[in-house]
This record gives structure tokens, C-alpha cells and sequence, in this order.
């Protein structure tokens, strides 16, 4: 009885450390192989696809960029905010965002200036993407996503900023 209590304890400690401990790092996502033939062509499904036709049809001809067969065509949406979609060069799938990257705020980024914090951080052999952002203007602070294949963009870490570094509402 006490040996599994003793387990438990340590699994929950565990688990509690993981949950606001360190950021996970990309090659806890490694990704089999590297997609490197001919992109298939963006199947732009949605009014917002059609949007930004231009954009994604060139994002969608580059070489893969994301969890080993994507591309992530990326816009600006006004000074110091970026939007992207993702494109699966296999199959030309596009996956809307639902939201856009706003500059985390320079009071903020001076105070960690011994800290990289790129906007988007992602690599062609990792399903892992960091965005150190705002997003939509709201909710500054450091995201953690995985890549579905199937599904799109799974958060699994979300560190926000003190109270004192958000957007006023």
C-alpha cells in the first residue's frame, strides 16, 4: 500500500512539473521521413482560402517547412502582426488558423532580452511549433503546438504573461 502510494505521489509530482515546467523542445516531435517532391497544389475550400489565394498558392510551392510535409504560408495583417495557414504538401490540404500573431510587447522582450523569442519557431523535422506572441491582440504569452496529421494545430502548453504585460480590454 505505501509503495503505491509512494508511486503515485512521484507520477503526480511528475506530471505537476511537466505541466508548468520548461518548454518541450522539438525533438521531443521528431517526424519520420522529410517530404521532398512536387508540392501538391492548395485545395482552397474556405472564403478565407480565397482570401489569400496568392499567398498560399506561392507558401504552398516552397520546400516543406513543418512536421515533415508542410508549408506554412505566412501575411502581414497590419504593423507588427502576421497570419499563416498550413499546407500539406501531399495531399494540398489547407488548414485555416484561427488566429493571427501580434509582437509580444517590448516591455516585456527587454526585460528577457538573454531569452531568444522568435515570433514562430518551427522546424521541417518536428510537428512541434512555439509561438511567442499575442495572439489576436489578446492573450500575450508563450504557446506550445503540436501538428495533427488530419486535424491542424493541437495546443499543449499555453504560458501567458503577467497581468501587467497583457492588453488593456
Amino acid at each position: 500500500m505505501l509503495k503505491r502510494l509512494s508511486v503515485a505521489c512521484f507520477l503526480s509530482l511528475s506530471l505537476g512539473a511537466q505541466a508548468g515546467g520548461t518548454r518541450p523542445s522539438f525533438g521531443d516531435y521528431p517526424v519520420k521521413e522529410i517530404f521532398r517532391g512536387k508540392p501538391a497544389p492548395p485545395k482552397l475550400v474556405t472564403k478565407g482560402d480565397r482570401a489569400f489565394r496568392t499567398r498560399i498558392r506561392y507558401g504552398a510551392k516552397l520546400p516543406v517547412e513543418f512536421a515533415g510535409h508542410y508549408t506554412l504560408p505566412r501575411w502581414g495583417c497590419g504593423q507588427g502582426c502576421n497570419a499563416f495557414a498550413i499546407v500539406d504538401s501531399l495531399t494540398g490540404r489547407v488548414y485555416d488558423v484561427p488566429f493571427s500573431l501580434e509582437a509580444l510587447p517590448y516591455s516585456w522582450v527587454e526585460k528577457h532580452a538573454d531569452e531568444p523569442h522568435d515570433r514562430m519557431a518551427f522546424r521541417p523535422d518536428s510537428r512541434l511549433m512555439k509561438l511567442d506572441a499575442c495572439l489576436n491582440e489578446t492573450d500575450c504569452g508563450l504557446y506550445d503546438y503540436v501538428m495533427v496529421d488530419g486535424k491542424g494545430l493541437k495546443l499543449i502548453r499555453k504560458e501567458l504573461l503577467p497581468r501587467e504585460f497583457q492588453p488593456a480590454q
